[in-house]
């Protein structure tokens, strides 16, 4: 495993970290994920097509702002599937959105199902509150789907240039 994968690695951890239990993603771990692109690409072996990497980020960055825009999925989610997108390229990019939407739906699905059980969970009193996590009316963190989608791909040996 390269440096740049490790680094990658470390980086999704962060987003579930973050994403979980503060409910952002925030702007430096993206930014860095774009920066250090072009070092990987500059690093790396073999040819890669960066630039239908850039058009498969650029047709992410453009859905994507219609899905922030109506309101079906948060700003620091789209920011990291627009960085994602352009890790995993256009070849990828099918592969990478239909694992997103597996595993989203998938982990939507068991939180939700979690927040309908919490009621009927016996909780001492003075405990403390529940986390964001498992509360009715939160969103669902979906950097969560993004994160482990992509690292799927990245394990797989399906990122480039890594």
């Amino acid at each position: 495993m390269s440096v740049i994968s490790i680094y990658l690695v470390f980086s999704m951890l962060a987003v579930l970290w973050y994403d979980i239990s503060r409910y952002i993603i925030p702007n430096w771990l993206v930014g860095l994920m774009l920066a250090t692109y072009p070092i990987a690409v500059a690093m790396s072996h073999s040819a890669v097509d960066w630039k239908m990497a850039v058009v498969g980020m650029l047709l992410v960055l453009v859905v994507g702002y219609i899905v922030f825009a109506m309101k079906w999925m948060g700003g620091g989610d789209i920011k990291l599937m627009t960085a994602c997108a352009l890790w995993v390229g256009l070849q990828n990019l099918p592969d990478f959105l239909f694992l997103v939407a597996i595993i989203g739906g998938a982990f939507s699905l068991g939180v939700l199902m979690m927040r309908k059980a919490m009621p009927f969970i016996p909780r001492k009193e003075g405990s403390p509150p529940l986390p964001r996590l498992l509360r009715d009316d939160e969103p669902v963190p979906y950097g969560v789907a993004i994160a482990f989608g992509f690292l799927f791909l990245l394990l797989n040996g399906k990122v480039v240039p890594v």
